[in-house]
């Protein structure tokens, strides 16, 4: 039931007080104009104690401008669209879900990787341009990067910056002035290619060699530490980068070496240094996992923190793809998405989706959506095609995922190639559950001509994913049975054989050695 209205959330209000709520499988709560969701979601849970609670799917009005406050929650100018399945205590789709989990996922990144997601939302004009820079001045004022952020509160209030403002950059200008004083040695060592290219892995000889070469102490060490740090906060990523760099070479410290190695990341991904940004990701998952003095529960908060900073390099990086499967399919990380968020799952599946050649791996995918319920467009699509073979639901999911992924600052890139390979899967699953297929009730099924239909089956057929024959006078598509033989039923049963070998090789290795300790 669908309780909508278009005048604030008083009369919704009063429309949930009437509802008999304990009589639904699941509340749903439709979003009106300038109306708060989160205010809505906790008036509606507090009078629902035996069901479940939803978010109405919704979208930008073309009506009316849409926007978001401060806050991130109050939505104007949003109207509802349609009805998703319940499973979850909380389910958003379409443009809402793009927001929903872009906040999400700003919460579990550091504050400067926030900012592409901003200038992100200010290009697609998605929300008002006014509120997408009010929440870029309020990262903005979380860093040193004063120069910036006068700029951008120049744009939103208009007028010279405030006094907060001024007093900000001159204490980064005198703090800059004293951490580069105290870490002139180690500055000049760190610019020193040959000197740094001495170095090795072994922090015994590094140590050594710094200091009977060239004077370094553990003082000079720490020193060049938080001044890259600085330099990060003041937006000179490169110069960060690579001090931090020198940082992890020379550091004894256990946890200024973590420290240094979060930041390098951060500015190798800000830089878009993807193979420098990869390395530092392996060896963050190493240093997670060697970590003896972390309990379990930590250690899967770090993991969700890791990947939410990885979507940068896993949706640029050329193998980027490949990299987020054989990550994500690792059954610790598969615990961290499902207990911390669930959200992540999405780009998993639009991976395997468009990855033709691990097209094995979609079953592992199927299992580990069954096992949560978290919902979106994406996953309700890899449901309905792969499960439930409901060719109609699967239509619609993938109309809603056009919007999602376009809005998706990760995916946004992938967009086309995930539509094309789900229409594949469509026409390709389509073919295989019925002995004759029309091609014009096909294509009017997907939204397609039929000369592009016929197209893709030619393909199919031609790349001998389709045993049929195609009838273009009648307009059909005739199936012929396909049974495959003993060797190809092997061959498909062990296509991932290696990376679930892997898998629980990582798995053994990892517990004989807590166990150990």
């Amino acid at each position: 039931r669908a309780l909508a209205r278009d005048d604030g959330v008083d009369d919704d209000a009063r429309g949930f007080e009437r509802a008999s709520m304990t009589d639904l499988t699941a509340t749903v709560v439709g979003v009106g104009v300038g109306v708060d969701a989160r205010e809505v979601f906790a008036f509606a849970r507090a009078r629902s104690t035996t069901t479940r609670v939803c978010v109405l799917t919704v979208e930008a009005s073309t009506a009316s401008s849409s926007s978001m406050g401060g806050d991130g929650t109050r939505a104007h100018g949003w109207c509802v669209m349609g009805v998703t399945r319940v499973r979850g205590d909380e389910i958003l789709t379409g443009v809402a879900c793009a927001w929903f989990e872009r906040e999400q996922i700003a919460a579990r990144v550091e504050a400067h990787l926030v900012l592409p997601l901003l200038e992100f939302a200010g290009a697609k004009g998605t929300y008002d341009a006014k509120d997408v820079l009010k929440a870029k001045l309020d990262v903005l004022n979380k860093t040193n990067m004063c120069d910036f952020a006068a700029d951008v509160h120049k744009e939103v209030n208009g007028g010279e910056p405030t006094v907060e403002m001024k007093a900000k950059r001159a204490a980064a200008i005198e703090a800059h002035g004293t951490l580069s004083a105290a870490a002139a040695k180690a500055v000049k060592f760190a610019s020193d290619v040959v000197a740094v290219n001495q170095l090795s892995r072994d922090k015994t000889f590094n140590v050594k060699f710094a200091k009977e070469n060239h004077g370094i102490e553990a003082e000079d060490v720490e020193a060049l530490f938080k001044f890259a740090k600085f330099q990060y906060e003041c937006g000179d990523y490169v110069a960060a980068a690579a001090h931090l760099g020198v940082v992890q070479l020379l550091s004894t410290d256990a946890a200024r070496c973590e420290s240094a190695l979060w930041g390098k990341y951060a500015a190798d991904i800000l830089t878009r240094n993807w193979q420098g940004a990869l390395d530092d990701m392996n060896r963050l998952r190493d240093a997670i996992e060697s970590n003896t003095s972390t309990s379990a529960l930590a250690k899967m908060k770090q993991r969700a923190w890791l990947l939410h900073a990885s979507l940068f390099v896993f949706f640029n990086h050329l193998n980027g793809r490949n990299l987020i499967m054989d990550v994500m399919f690792q059954e610790k990380y598969v615990q961290a998405v499902q207990q911390e968020a669930p959200y992540l799952m999405r780009y998993l599946a639009v991976a395997v989706v468009t990855n033709k050649k691990r097209k094995s791996m979609l079953k592992d995918l199927v299992k580990i959506i069954q096992s949560d319920t978290y919902r979106d467009p994406v996953l309700d699509f890899v449901l309905a095609l792969f499960v439930e073979f409901d060719f109609s639901k699967a239509q619609d999911s993938l109309k809603a995922c056009d919007a999602l992924l376009d809005g998706d600052f990760f995916l946004v890139g992938c967009k086309s190639a995930f539509l094309e390979s789900a229409r594949s899967y469509v026409i390709e699953s389509y073919c295989k559950v019925n002995k004759r297929v029309s091609i014009a009730g096909l294509a009017e099924r997907l939204g397609m001509s039929a000369e592009e239909v016929e197209s893709w089956i030619a393909n199919l057929i031609r790349a001998n994913k389709l045993n049929a024959k195609i009838d273009s006078e009648a307009g059909y598509v005739l199936m012929h049975t396909d049974v495959k033989s003993v060797n190809e039923q092997i061959i498909e049963k062990t296509k991932a054989l290696m990376s679930k070998t892997k898998s629980l090789t990582q798995a053994v290795l990892a517990n004989t050695q807590a166990q150990a300790y």
